[in-house]
C-alpha cells in the first residue's frame, strides 16, 4: 500500500524511534572466527499465515530433508541442491572456475535501486546478499536457513514478523548481521520510494510500523501497521548499514564503490574490470556451508551469435540464450561436452494500449481489437516458433505454473471478426462491403504499433496481430524501434497508440501494482467522468508518491516497463489491490489478487501474449544448474554447483579399511574398500 496520507517525515521519525532501540541491541561481539562447523544451507518453503488468532507459533519441527519446517508452512518444500549422479568416472571437485556469459555488467550491485534493477545484477546478488527467502524453481518462496533461522508469523493484529538470524552471520568485513541492517533497508525503501525499481515491494516497507531488535540484534521483530500478504519479499538484497550509512545507499554499492567487496553471501564479488568481467570468489567470511565452485566469473559477450561462438569454443561455460535450430546443432554436436534445459524469462510481453488516446480511451473499442485476435496463433507463430513449450499468458499478475496462475484470458479460443465489428458497429463505425471499417467521422481505422528492434520473435508476434486485424478491416501500421528509445522515451511521454512491450512479472503479485496504477504519462481528462469517480482521489497503493509525468526510472536497466505507461487509472483496480495486500492466508491472496486481474480483463489496458522462452546452455561437467524463472535466474543456488572431473582408469590396492583421500588438486576422491589412486585428466 502507499503512503495513505502519511507525511513520510513522520513515518521516518517514528521509525527512528524504534531504530535506537534496534542499534542498541545489535552492538554485539564480532561472530566467532571461521573454524567453527559450519551450519547448513538449506531451504524451507515460506510460512503461511496462521489461521487462529494465536499469536506464538509452536515448536519447529524437522523435516525428512534436514530442513526445518515452519508451523503452517506450505506442504511443498524445495531442497536447496538438485543432485544429479555423476557417472563413475568422475569426481567431484572442490574448487575450479565456472564462467557465465552475460550482455552487460550493472552500473550497481545494490539491486534495490534503479541501477541495479537488471537481471546480471540480480544474479550476482543472489550470491553476493542475504535474503530471508529465495524464489526456487516451482517459483515459491523458500526460507534461506542459513540466513534466518526461522521467520514466523507471531501475531496477527498487528501483522508481527520474527526472523531470526543464524548465529555468526556477518559481513566479509567481520561486522555481524543484525536488525540494524534490516531498519537501514527499510528506511531507504522510505525515503528513495519514487526512485525504486518496479519488482521492488514499496508497499510492503511503507506497511511497516516499527523494526526491533534483540538477543543482541539477532532477533528482529517488524510489526506492521496494516497486513501486507507478499511479506516474504520483504528484505531481498540485504546491503550492511554500516557501509551505506557511511558512503550512501545509491553510491556505495557501485563498482567503484566502497561497499562493492562487502559481502553476506557464500560468495564476495573480488574484481571488477569495467565493461568486461565481474569476478566472484568464495567468501572466506560465509558462516555456513563454503560453496563447492572456488570462483564464478560473469563475462561480457554481446550478442547471440558471439555467445554461441563462445560456448562452443568452451570460453564460457553457462550462458542463457534464446532458443533456436542453432541452439539444437550446439549442443547435438558437442559430443555430451554441453547440455540444454528450457525455461520462461520473467518478462511478459503484452500488447498495450495507450488509453490517452482518444479511440483507445473507450473500453469497447479496446475489446473490439481483441476479439479480432487470436492469442493462441499469437503466440504459436512468435515465441511458439522459438520454442514449441512456449505456453500463452492469461494472467498479468502471475507468471506461468506459479501458485496461484490462473489464465483469465485462455477462455477465448480463436479471433471472433464478426464480434469486433459488431462491437463497433454498436458504436458508431461502419463496415464497408470490403470489410474494412471506417470511423464515425467516415475515416478508414487505421493505427499504429509500435516494437522493439532486434528480436524476431516479438515481430512475428507484431505482423501476425496485423495480419489479424485486417482480417477484420482494421490497418496496423508498425514501427519498429530501439528498444531503449521505446522504454526510455515513446511509452512514458504516451507517444504511441500500441505498442509490443516486456513487462516484469514475479512470484510476488503485490510487486505489479506500480504498472497498472498511478499513470506517468498522459491520461483521457474524463476517462471516469461518467461514473463521477475523481483520478485526483484514488485509493490504493501509490496515491501518496510525488507525480513522475514522462518518466520512468530503471526502466532501461530492466529491460521492461515499470510504471503505468498506459495513461489508465481505474479506482477499483487500485481498491482490489489495497485488499488482495491485506489477505495472509495465501489461498485468500491468491484469489485476491486473481480479482485484480479479472478486473483488468474487464478494462483491457493490455493483451497479456507470452513470456519468452530461454534456453539455459551449460557444460555438462557443472553439475547441480538449474534455472528459475525469475530475475535470479540459474544463480539462484549456484553456492551448490560443482565441477566434476573426468579421471584415468585406477589401480587398486586391496584393503580393507574404509578411507577418504584428499588429492593435491583440491579433488576429493571417497572410498568404502580398496583404495584408489586417480589421476586428473585434462578436465578443468
Amino acid at each position: 500500500m502507499g503512503l495513505r496520507g502519511r507525511p513520510l517525515v513522520a513515518l521516518i521519525a517514528g521509525a527512528l524511534v524504534a531504530a535506537s532501540a534496534a542499534a542498541a541491541a545489535s552492538s554485539v561481539a564480532r561472530s566467532p572466527a571461521r573454524g567453527t562447523a559450519p551450519t547448513t544451507r538449506a531451504t524451507t518453503s515460506a510460512p503461511a499465515a496462521a489461521t487462529s488468532s494465536s499469536a506464538a507459533p509452536g515448536p519447529k519441527a524437522a523435516t525428512s530433508s534436514g530442513s526445518t519446517a515452519i508451523p503452517g508452512a506450505a506442504s511443498t518444500t524445495v531442497p536447496g541442491t538438485r543432485p544429479t549422479s555423476p557417472p563413475g568416472n568422475l569426481v567431484l571437485e572442490n574448487g575450479g572456475t565456472v564462467t557465465v556469459a552475460v550482455p552487460s555488467l550493472p552500473a550497481d550491485f545494490n539491486t534495490a535501486v534503479p541501477a541495479g534493477a537488471g537481471r546480471v545484477a540480480a544474479m550476482i546478488g543472489a550470491q553476493v546478499w542475504p535474503s530471508p527467502f529465495v524464489v526456487g524453481t516451482d517459483l515459491r518462496p523458500v526460507l534461506d536457513s542459513s540466513f534466518v533461522t526461522s521467520a514466523y508469523l507471531t501475531s496477527l493484529h498487528p501483522q508481527t514478523i520474527q526472523y531470526t538470524i543464524a548465529p555468526g552471520a556477518r559481513w566479509s568485513d567481520g561486522q555481524p548481521i543484525t536488525a540494524t541492517d534490516f531498519y537501514y533497508f527499510w528506511r531507504e525503501q522510505l525515503l528513495f520510494g519514487p526512485k525504486l525499481p518496479p519488482t521492488d515491494p514499496l508497499q510492503g516497507y511503507e506497511d511497516i510500523r516499527s523494526i526491533a531488535g534483540a538477543d543482541g540484534g539477532r532477533t528482529v521483530t517488524v510489526v506492521f501497521s496494516q497486513p501486507y500478504s507478499d511479506w516474504a519479499a520483504l528484505f531481498s538484497g540485504l546491503v550492511p548499514a554500516h557501509v551505506g550509512l557511511e558512503w550512501g545507499f545509491l553510491g556505495a554499492f557501485t563498482p567503484s564503490g566502497p561497499g562493492t567487496y562487502v559481502s553476506g553471501g557464500p560468495y564476495e564479488i573480488s574484481d571488477v574490470v569495467p565493461g568486461v568481467e565481474v569476478v566472484l570468489t568464495r567468501n572466506p567470511e560465509y558462516w555456513g556451508a563454503p560453496a563447492h565452485v572456488a570462483d564464478i566469473v560473469f563475462k561480457v559477450v554481446r550478442g547471440r551469435n558471439a555467445t554461441i561462438a563462445a560456448l562452443r569454443g568452451g570460453s564460457v561455460d553457462v550462458a542463457e540464450v534464446s532458443p533456436g535450430i542453432d541452439v539444437s546443432r550446439l549442443v547435438a554436436s558437442s559430443g555430451g561436452a554441453l547440455a540444454v534445459g528450457t525455461r520462461l524469462s520473467p518478462v511478459l510481453w503484452q500488447l498495450a494500449f495507450n488509453l490517452a488516446r482518444p479511440t483507445l480511451s473507450i473500453p469497447a473499442v479496446r475489446r473490439a481489437i481483441a476479439e479480432a485476435i487470436d492469442p493462441h496463433e499469437v503466440v504459436g507463430d512468435s515465441a511458439g516458433l522459438v520454442s514449441p513449450e512456449a505456453p500463452g499468458s492469461g494472467n498479468r499478475l502471475f507468471p506461468v505454473g506459479a501458485p496461484g496462475s490462473v489464465g483469465h484470458g485462455s477462455r477465448r479460443s480463436g479471433a471472433d471478426d464478426a464480434g469486433a465489428d459488431a462491437i463497433l458497429v454498436g458504436l458508431g463505425y461502419t463496415v464497408e462491403p470490403d470489410g474494412m471499417v471506417l470511423t464515425p467521422s467516415g475515416q478508414p481505422l487505421q493505427l499504429t504499433l509500435d516494437l522493439p528492434a532486434g528480436n524476431p520473435a516479438v515481430a512475428r508476434a507484431a505482423a501476425q496481430v496485423q495480419a489479424e486485424l485486417l482480417q477484420a478491416g482494421i490497418t496496423l501500421h508498425l514501427l519498429t524501434l530501439p528498444e531503449p528509445e521505446l522504454l526510455a522515451k515513446v511509452l512514458p511521454t504516451g507517444g504511441y497508440e500500441l505498442a509490443l512491450a516486456p513487462y516484469p512479472v514475479t512470484p510476488f503479485p503485490s510487486e505489479s501494482q506500480s504498472l497498472y496504477t498511478d499513470p506517468v504519462g498522459p491520461t483521457p481528462p474524463d476517462l471516469f467522468a461518467a461514473s463521477g469517480a475523481s483520478q485526483t482521489t484514488l485509493p490504493g497503493a501509490l496515491a501518496g508518491r510525488p507525480p513522475a509525468t514522462g518518466t520512468e526510472p530503471g526502466a532501461l536497466v530492466a529491460g521492461a516497463v515499470t510504471r503505468d505507461v498506459l495513461g489508465f487509472s481505474d479506482p477499483d483496480v487500485a481498491a482490489l489491490y489495497a485488499t488482495a495486500e491485506q489477505q495472509l492466508a495465501p489461498l485468500a491472496a491468491q484469489a485476491a489478487y486473481n480479482q485484480v486481474d479479472r478486473r483488468l480483463w474487464y478494462d483491457l489496458p493490455t493483451l497479456p501474449l507470452f513470456q519468452m522462452p530461454v534456453d539455459l546452455v551449460t557444460r555438462a561437467d557443472v553439475y547441480n544448474v538449474t534455472n528459475t524463472d525469475t530475475l535470479a535466474g540459474p544463480m539462484w543456488d549456484a553456492e551448490n554447483w560443482v565441477i566434476g572431473i573426468h579421471v584415468a582408469p585406477t589401480t587398486t590396492t586391496p584393503t580393507t579399511t574404509p578411507s577418504t583421500t584428499p588429492s593435491t588438486s583440491g579433488t576429493v576422491t571417497k572410498t568404502t574398500g580398496p583404495t584408489t589412486t586417480t589421476t586428473r585428466g585434462a578436465g578443468r
